[in-house]
């Protein structure tokens, strides 16, 4: 969503904050059923292209959980999207459903193999757009893409080669998120190194969705990222917005 890049700006801008529009989507991955995220900095908030293609993403997922609710409303059971509402970030999608399933007890008592269903039901969100897709609607709105938190594409793998994430890098990539929230940020020296075999940019973040660390801090703004990233990532920003198609008039 952008919808709250304009408050963002201004709130920054009175604080002398540098404020970089920015978005993380959501898209198909290469391979197998789980999901892709991906960075985009610099993007064009009033891009046509790229609103249409998040609202298409947002009917999609509402559809979604629209027919889980009716699968579960069909076994006699009560859950509806009010339920939902404290478990989502920007609109319910299938971790709310899920939330929502184990929390208010609609799996208790199921016959064998029914809840199992409906969590794997729930966790098969519809996917607006593949990855290329994304990284081209990106690119389109002016901004640079980033590959998000690569620890996180692989259970149970958080170190991943430079050629396992080739292909993803011949998508269309700018960067690779180096720093991401990995504990003690042990990670981010393999992921410099393997954005530079791939001749990718680096970028960084908390990977702040109102988690909490061990400690049961929030994550927000205590995950350090170097300055010196942040010019080469301008500078290849600057190359997407002269790219651009000019909007008409």
């Amino acid at each position: 969503m952008l919808s709250g890049l304009a408050e963002a700006e201004s709130a920054g801008l009175s604080r002398g904050v540098q404020v970089i529009a920015g978005i993380e989507m959501t898209a198909a991955r290469l391979q197998g059923r789980r999901a892709v995220h991906l960075l985009g900095y610099w993007v064009d908030r009033e891009d046509a292209a790229l609103l249409a293609a998040l609202a298409r993403a947002r009917r999609l997922m509402e559809t979604h959980v629209d027919t889980v609710l009716a699968a579960i409303g069909a076994l006699g059971i009560r859950l509806e999207r009010s339920h939902l509402e404290g478990y989502r970030h920007r609109y319910a999608g299938g971790a709310a459903l899920v939330f929502g399933m184990l929390q208010r007890g609609v799996l208790r008592g199921l016959p064998a193999g029914t809840g199992m269903r409906l969590l794997r039901m729930a966790a098969d969100e519809p996917r607006a757009y593949t990855l290329r897709e994304a990284v081209d609607l990106v690119h389109g709105a002016g901004g640079i893409v980033s590959l998000a938190h690569p620890a996180k594409l692989r259970r149970g793998e958080p170190l991943q080669t430079a050629a396992e994430l080739r292909a993803y890098a011949e998508c269309g990539l700018d960067a690779l998120e180096a720093w991401q929230w990995i504990p003690h940020g042990w990670g981010s020296e393999h992921y410099r190194r393997v954005a530079d075999e791939l001749g990718l940019l680096v970028t960084g973040g908390s990977d702040d969705h109102g988690k909490r660390d061990a400690e049961g801090r929030s994550r927000l703004g205590r995950q350090p990222v170097t300055a010196a990233v942040l010019e080469p990532l301008s500078e290849r920003a600057s190359v997407w917005r002269a790219r651009r198609a000019p909007r008409s008039a």
